[in-house]
């Protein structure tokens, strides 16, 4: 008996240990990570596992871009993966026990811009953003401010420039003019090019005497991504009010397309662009866009014209292996306009169109941007990307910059004629690392790398800019450009710049991720004064860093914290004066919460943010001194950012925004006349405490679309005593599009319906205010067509 139990017992564990085995052998598996053409992860596509039969198997990608599927029947599978705005893929794989991961690379979708009529741009928070993050993310994931406007709603809506484009998203606002090279930008209470930093591709230009005039056509832009707040952990100095970035048409594997589009408008205003895209052999891809501009202007004698050029070209080396090569080009003669004088205060609509500047100005901006980015994926859970640029700028001044209305007249005393040549030549490196892992059975992306610049920078000017003369508010004898002194090489800068930085998600659980990252940089200035030679040094180390924490409720809606930190130089770091070097970096500190939430099946996307920033050691220039700063004791902003996007049944879209912040200064005080003056509660120059944007757009019935837009800014102050400020505006613009055949549209674009007079920003003088006007009521019409 006691045998027969043994033998009966022996045959019960050999049936328990064989039984896992044979469920092994009878079961597989299929895994994998989802990935874009650049590399990075794209985080919560759908992934669907179809058999002949069963029930489809459903499932999305982390973090990491990883998925998989377990314990399934062994044998073929379909499987597709879908992610906004990609195209789909689909491929026949087989479920094994040990398989090998799989690398599904996922290429942007084939949007016929040209041809559709349709204003349903794809949902943004599921749409992995570069700027917010190099790990992959995406803004539900990010614990920040992070929107994004495609290029195609860029064009739909005829935006003009990119710096208008730019001020579509939440919380940004232009103040352009020539001084900035027509690209400056106020964020959460900052302003201009050192508080609000601009990237085009990724990657930093270094700004010199605070111009940034590339790019500025938005028929090169496949997106704009606006990161909100401090990002010097990810982007280096000079961006304590964010990072507006600007990403460029790159090739992909998309099927062949050509689209031509050309247009004409008031003030003899004419435009055409063309963009190809196609395949070289099995394994490159190319892409060549190409525009130009003309227009006579609604200012006197402000004539302008722009070329800008994109070409690109991506090969497959391997299937984990691409090189991209890729060269862009602007050329701009803007019009050289520096504002209105203003009487009393305002500006006469009599004399809106009036140009004071004298008859032959002459101004121009000249740009390259050359990039090599090289892609590596070793393995499904390592990537390492390099990209190596050379980046040249040439601009050119010659104006007079000042106009003053004296009382009593009708005259207009002008001031500061002034020459000047800016050479900027950029050669740069930056290499990062993405490795995606498991400590502890948990999903952990961790990104690190270095960057490398190295920065000439020279400076001719006529100093000092005299000159002096008077003309009627009508500017009937505008004369010619005084020279009073000869234009020369005035300085040269070398400048240095080394930093590595690291960033790492790890998944405490299914819903919390915790993020944060570090940034340690090295810049050494050496200036030289060309004039008697003598030469002064700075060496400056900003460390940066942020940390935050992502909480998922659901899929679908996160609830998110995060504090940073940020510097920026004194003054734009390559041009920065001998007294300037001599002070430290101002540093910036911000918290953040917020929500945001995708809806009916993502059809509602909405996102609230609330923030605080406070900005010490503060440089604020110096009203009427154009180049002069000072250094005041500290700056704060808070406010409340919000976003909508609603996509109706009826083929109705509204997208709309809403800023609202309160700036000040903390601890200031200004000599005014040898006395020292509190500013303590004002709000700091060109920064608007409201802004709103609102756009509705209706797919009609046969083949027709109809839009219509709503810009609002708050008032804004010209000084730091709030003495004088330019009342709020509210813009409307509108336009329809009608599908003619399955390849040509034509476009009607209505801007400043109401024939607002308004001030976009100011250009400051010794005594007055210059308004830079915003263009009068116009239109154009546009015909696209697509081959």
């Amino acid at each position: 008996m006691n045998g027969a139990c043994r033998v009966f017992a022996t045959l019960v564990i050999a049936a328990l240990v064989a039984a896992p085995v044979n469920a092994q052998a009878q079961t597989g598996n299929v895994t994998g990570r989802v990935i874009d053409a650049q590399g990075a992860a794209v985080v919560n596509a759908t992934i669907t596992l179809t058999s002949s039969t069963g029930k489809p198997l459903e499932s999305h990608s982390g973090g990491d871009g990883m998925f998989s599927f377990v314990q399934i029947a062994p044998g073929p599978w379909t499987l597709r993966v879908d992610a906004s705005g990609f195209a789909s893929w689909r491929q026949t794989v087989t479920a094994s026990p040990s398989p090998a991961p799989l690398s599904v690379t996922l290429q942007v979708a084939d949007v016929r811009e040209a041809i559709r009529v349709v204003g349903t741009a794809d949902t943004t928070l599921a749409t992995p953003a570069a700027t917010g993050s190099r790990l992959g993310l995406t803004p539900l994931e990010t614990p920040a401010s992070v929107s994004i406007l495609p290029g195609d709603t860029v064009r739909e809506r005829g935006t003009q420039t990119v710096v208008d484009a730019k001020a579509q998203a939440v919380g940004v606002t232009n103040r352009s003019n020539p001084g900035n090279g027509g690209n400056g930008l106020a964020a959460r209470g900052f302003s201009d090019t050192g508080s609000v930093m601009q990237l085009f591709d990724g990657e930093l230009m270094f700004v010199g005497s605070a111009t940034v005039p590339f790019p500025f056509d938005p028929w090169m832009v496949e997106r704009i991504e606006v990161l909100g707040g401090p990002a010097s952990v990810l982007y280096g100095n000079g961006a304590i009010g964010g990072v507006v970035n600007v990403v460029p048409r790159r090739p992909s594997p998309s099927p062949a397309e050509t689209t031509v589009r050309i247009g004409a408008g008031s003030f003899n205003t004419w435009r055409g662009a063309a963009g190809t895209a196609g395949a070289i052999g099995a394994n490159t891809w190319y892409r060549l866009d190409v525009s130009g501009n003309r227009s006579s202007g609604w200012l006197t004698d402000t004539t302008s014209n722009t070329t800008a050029f994109s070409a690109s070209v991506r090969h497959q080396f391997r299937p984990n292996l691409a090189l991209t090569i890729s060269e862009d080009f602007g050329y701009q003669r803007p019009p050289e306009y520096f504002g209105s004088a203003t009487v009393d205060g305002t500006v006469d609509r009599a004399y809106r169109d009036v140009n004071y500047n004298v008859m032959d100005p002459n101004i121009w901006y000249r740009d390259n941007w050359t990039q090599a980015r090289v892609e590596w994926r070793p393995s499904a859970s390592v990537s390492v990307r390099n990209s190596l640029r050379a980046i040249a700028g040439d601009r050119h001044w010659r104006d007079v910059e000042e106009y003053v209305f004296t009382p009593g007249t009708n005259q207009v005393a002008r001031d500061v004629y002034l020459e000047a040549f800016n050479r900027l030549r950029q050669y740069g490196d930056r290499t990062d690392l993405v490795v995606s892992s498991r400590p502890l059975d948990r999903s952990n992306t961790l990104s690190a790398g270095f960057d490398y610049n190295f920065v000439s920078f020279q400076n001719d000017y006529n100093s000092p800019f005299g000159g002096t003369s008077v003309t009627d508010l009508a500017n009937s004898t505008p004369g010619l450009f005084i020279e009073e002194a000869p234009t020369v090489p005035q300085y040269r800068t070398h400048t240095n710049h080394a930093a590595v930085f690291a960033e790492d998600r790890f998944a405490v659980s299914s819903r919390v991720s915790l993020v944060g990252g570090a940034r340690f940089e090295r810049y050494g200035v050496e200036r030289r004064n060309l004039i008697n030679n003598s030469t002064a040094e700075r060496t400056f180390t900003p460390p940066s860093w942020r940390g935050g924490v992502v909480y998922s409720v659901t899929p679908q809606l996160s609830v998110y914290g995060q504090l940073a930190t940020a510097t920026d130089t004194i003054r734009n770091v390559i041009s920065s004066n001998p007294t300037q070097l001599l002070f430290d970096p101002t540093v910036g500190r911000q918290i953040e919460a917020g929500v945001k939430q995708l809806l009916a099946d993502r059809h509602i996307e909405w996102t609230v943010a609330g923030y605080y920033i406070r900005k010490t050691k503060l440089l604020a220039p110096v009203p009427g001194q154009p180049g002069v700063s000072q250094q005041i004791g500290a700056q704060s902003s808070r406010g409340v950012e919000a976003t909508a996007a609603i996509m109706l049944a009826s083929g109705v879209r509204l997208d709309a925004n809403l800023a609202v912040l309160d700036a000040r200064f903390d601890d200031f005080a200004e000599n005014v006349d040898g006395v020292l003056v509190s500013r303590v509660g004002n709000t700091p120059p060109s920064v608007p405490e409201r802004s709103a944007n609102l756009w509705l757009t209706w797919d009609a019935p046969q083949f027709w679309q109809f839009r219509a837009g709503l810009r609002s800014v708050g008032r804004r102050y010209w000084d730091n005593a709030n003495s004088f400020q330019a009342p709020a505006y509210t813009v409307l613009d509108a336009g329809a599009r009608k599908k003619l055949t399955d390849k040509a549209a034509v476009d009607l674009f209505l801007f400043n319906l109401t024939n607002a007079l308004y001030a976009t920003d100011f250009y400051s003088n010794d005594f007055a205010p210059q308004w830079m006007l915003g263009v009068p009521r116009s239109a154009e019409l546009a015909l696209t067509l697509h081959f």
